[in-house]
């Protein structure tokens, strides 16, 4: 049983947080996220603050596992994580068919292609996922439907709290793919989607793996990276070979495809399987709002009246001007 979070941003009472933590990932958000039992729940009352008296924000969720996401992603920097969640909101406001508009219902014939599939936990107990490409066609599927099949993955599991911990290990297979899979994407979309991922979604990258990528697309992938953070950049590795690549990953999760004894069909079904159990929680994520036309008085930019005083001009800036095109 899921329960379904309130979007109230006032509410009489708030929910108390409940570890389903090991001792051992307690362990390691203390010691990579800064997180003690003491300064927790300071932190949360100050992201409740913030949302409450955010005159823009209309409706939003206020329960420890969601407001937990952004402050474990800036390992317990409030400010930072106050940043993160308005940059959330606006990104599905101006965006909602690349961050909003997801149902597990609607998406059933996305997720049944097995283009985005989340396998199984590794040793480190993060979540790895496999990105195929090649798996999908172009002349149907869009840049926005694979941003939202992306983006209910992530409502899926990351109200999952060891993964808010552990991360997620990313391996992109270019198996099969043709030059449309990547012309699909221009350069204004691609630059938003990876700024997504670093500084909007609140999830942890520990790695990136890109296996199977063909010689016509090396530059394509030399443009690819250029858009990414430099940080992200550190964690991304190519291999030459699948077998490089089964010895830079935990053997014990891999799918038979590449060698493993895992079905990646099943993985996907199971996938499937979760977000159709969930989907009342998941739909919560398209009825929270921000009202961008009230003019915020916080706002560095008064001429501008969206900013609160706590977010990156430049970043939102760049969000708002953005031509999707």
């Amino acid at each position: 049983m899921f329960l379904v979070p309130g979007l109230e941003k006032k509410p009489h009472s708030y929910d108390e947080y409940h570890s389903t933590l090991e001792p051992k990932y307690q362990d390691m958000a203390r010691d990579e996220l800064r997180e003690e039992d003491y300064t927790r729940g300071p932190a949360l009352a100050q992201l409740r603050e913030f949302i409450a008296k955010h005159p823009q924000i209309q409706r939003c969720r206020t329960d420890p596992l969601f407001l937990l996401r952004f402050l474990r992603s800036k390992k317990f920097n409030v400010v930072a994580a106050c940043d993160m969640l308005e940059k959330f909101l606006i990104a599905g406001e101006l965006y909602p068919d690349f961050f909003t508009k997801i149902d597990p219902l609607g998406m059933k014939h996305l997720v049944e292609q097995g283009i985005i599939v989340p396998i199984e936990q590794d040793r480190a107990g993060r979540l790895v996922i496999i990105l195929r490409m090649g798996q999908f066609d172009p002349e149907t599927v869009t840049p926005e439907e694979e941003c939202r099949l992306t983006t209910l993955l992530i409502e899926t599991y990351m109200d999952t709290e060891i993964y808010q911990i552990t991360g997620i290990v990313l391996v992109f297979d270019l198996r099969d793919t043709k030059m449309a899979h990547f012309s699909m994407w221009t350069y204004p979309k691609l630059k938003m989607i990876m700024t997504a991922m670093d500084e909007i979604l609140a999830f942890r990258i520990k790695e990136i793996h890109i296996v199977q990528l063909p010689k016509y697309a090396a530059m394509i992938a030399d443009f690819c990276i250029a858009a990414l953070s430099s940080k992200l950049r550190q964690r991304l590795k190519f291999h030459k070979s699948l077998e490089e690549f089964k010895d830079a990953i935990d053997e014990t999760i891999l799918p038979t495809i590449y060698g493993g004894k895992l079905s990646l069909e099943e993985a996907n079904e199971r996938f499937l399987k979760r977000t159709l159990e969930e989907r009342d929680r998941i739909l919560k994520h398209t009825e929270m709002f921000i009202d961008l036309s009230i003019p915020n008085p916080n706002s560095k930019n008064s001429n501008a009246g969206l900013h609160s005083n706590l977010a990156d001009e430049s970043v939102i800036g760049s969000f708002r001007k953005l031509n999707v095109d």
